[in-house]
């Protein structure tokens, strides 16, 4: 993992979520060359019938969009959700219309599902782990 894709707390911090029993994994990334705070990513986590899944969030500051940071941090947040926590799928969503987000999702790996939030303002992506064989 990338020096400035750092942990809230210590190395590792996987909450629980009280009101719905999830585990979440939090995450500060930082600028490459201060340590100043550039954004946020978590991975909110689920059982699924075909395994543990989980939630992509990135929140980059929008003084650093275009520098990659937003690309990095998802690329080791998958990595890790993957490797270490055995994942089979990852979910992601970006505003209907947000090209840019949705450049950035299928760039790191994700394929749009047919699928708009209920309002319509968000579109729906996922990702299955290269580990993962379906038993279809």
């Amino acid at each position: 993992m990338s020096e400035y894709l750092k942990l809230f707390s210590r190395r590792l911090e996987l909450r629980k979520d009280k009101s719905c029993g999830q585990q979440k994994a939090a995450f500060v990334v930082y600028a490459r060359d201060t340590e100043e705070v550039v954004g946020t990513v978590s991975l909110n986590m689920k059982a699924e019938s075909v395994g543990l899944v989980g939630e992509l969030d990135v929140n980059i500051d929008t003084a650093f969009s275009g520098q990659g940071y937003s690309i990095e941090a998802m690329k080791r947040l998958s990595e890790y959700a993957y490797e270490d926590l055995g994942l089979v799928k990852l979910y992601a969503k970006a505003p209907n219309m947000n090209l840019a987000a949705e450049y950035t999702l299928r760039r790191v790996g994700f394929s749009a599902l047919n699928k708009l939030s209920k309002d319509g303002s968000y579109k729906y992506f996922e990702a299955i782990s290269p580990f993962f064989v379906s038993q279809v």
